[in-house]
């Protein structure tokens, strides 16, 4: 009975530590990813603010086999609809909500589960190139669990958004020696 009531209070001890600890992490998620493109900026903000373009370099696409898209829109208000078999991903939604061509795009994003997201791509002219970085912003509310899953982002899907930048500047560079050079 003593060692019983030990691991109670060791595991109440715990909680207690870590609901504490949750108090001070951060409610928003950041991730951000940068990558040079070979080409000006209105050729990669093309490809961007394009939905119809995003399953050429959107993370985890392509090894999706139980996806399904739709698409809505051109522009501001243009939908993106798609369904993952992906757990955590499931039915999802981007929405083209602010642009400034060449140089911003802002989308918002709601994953199943109510889960909803910002990203905002930015695109610089650089003596190198277009330099294009990809912001993801998603807020965590006081939900702990949540806010120490935010502290894994970076190394969770942090990847994923390198290898959509790779698609992109693959994407854009390809279209450009094409038609512009």
């Amino acid at each position: 009975m003593h060692v019983l009531k030990s691991l109670l209070l060791g595991a109440i001890t715990l909680i207690v530590i870590l609901g504490v600890i949750s108090i001070s992490l951060p409610r928003q998620i950041h991730l951000q990813r940068d990558i040079i493109i070979n080409a000006p900026a209105e050729v990669a903000f093309e490809q961007l603010s394009d939905v119809r373009n995003w399953p050429k370099w959107l993370p985890g696409y392509q090894i999706d086999s139980g996806k399904s898209a739709r698409f809505a829109g051109t522009h501001v208000g243009a939908r993106y609809n798609w369904t993952s078999q992906r757990r955590g991903i499931g039915e999802s939604i981007v929405t083209i909500v602010a642009a400034e061509p060449p140089s911003r795009l802002v989308t918002n994003l709601e994953f199943e589960k109510a889960n909803k997201a910002h990203s905002t791509f930015v695109l610089e002219e650089t003596d190198e190139g277009t330099k294009l970085t990809w912001h993801f912003e998603q807020y965590t509310g006081d939900n702990p669990i949540r806010k120490f899953s935010g502290l894994l982002i970076d190394s969770t899907i942090g990847e994923e958004f390198e290898d959509g930048l790779a698609n992109i500047k693959k994407e854009v560079e390809s279209k450009y020696v094409l038609t512009d050079n």
